[in-house]
Formats: C-alpha cells, structure tokens, sequence
C-alpha cells in the first residue's frame, strides 16, 4: 500500500487526511505526517484507507428514492472541521440531521472525555439515538 500523486490517504480512527512518510515491517506499519497539524506518528496498514482523489469530486450516490438517486456532492478538504472544535451552532450546520438538542449532547460528550477531546469518531456512537455510519461524513475528523 503506497500514496501515489492521485490517493488521498486517510486514517481511519480520526478521519484525519494524513501523508505516508515510510513504511516499515514489510508494509505493516507506516509512519504518517498529518495534513492539518503536520504531526507525525506510526499506524497499522488496517488504519489507513486509500481512496483515489478522482473518485473525491465526482458526485457520490447516497441512496435511492422511489426508483431515483440521491446524490451529495463531493466535501471539498478546505471545508473539513476538526470535531473538537465546533460549536454547538457548527454541528447542526456540517453534521445532517443534527440539531441543537443533539449537538449539544455532543459536546457534553466531549467535556466528558480524558482532556475534554475526541481521540476517534467512534467515541459518538455513545450518543444512541443517531445513525453515525450514516451521519459521519468526509467534513468531519478529530485531532
């Protein structure tokens, strides 16, 4: 698994956009370089998620609806917001379907936490009554 000119590399846990610096154990493990804080720190090749940057534009079918898809554009990376540092007012506009109440559940969530931060995304699955497979989007990443 190597990062061409055309992938974008992203580290599963925390939805963070990251560069492959090396690789190491015959391809086990990499040393990667975070794209938004630039820190460096080694993951397991089952962390990491290759997608091509092609794929990244184009319009992604979501679901269909009587017959028809649905389609969400393509999150630009500028647009891309670090969980641990929305507001409440912030999440109801980048998470769908999340509202006041909820966002504001989220970030009782986050006070709640060791250094009142998210360290993975699935952290919000303790909030029960959303569907995050659905919710979590590209926009959204922890670090």
């Amino acid at each position: 698994m190597t990062a061409s000119a055309m992938t974008e590399v992203t580290f599963k846990p925390s939805g963070v956009k990251v560069d492959i610096l090396s690789t190491h154990d015959d391809g086990e493990y990499f040393m990667v370089r975070s794209k938004t804080t630039g820190k460096v720190f080694f993951a397991h090749r089952n962390q990491i998620e290759q997608k091509d940057k092609v794929e990244e534009t184009h319009a992604k079918p979501v679901k269909q609806r009587r017959g028809r898809q649905v389609v969400q554009p393509a999150i630009p990376t500028a647009n891309r917001y670090n969980l641990n540092g929305c507001t409440p007012e912030m999440l109801t506009q980048v998470l769908p379907g999340v509202g006041l109440k909820t966002a504001n559940e989220i970030i009782e969530l986050r006070q709640s936490l060791p250094g009142e931060r998210f360290t993975k995304l699935e952290q919000l699955k303790q909030i029960k009554h959303i569907d995050w497979d659905q919710i979590l989007t590209d926009a959204i990443y922890v670090e």
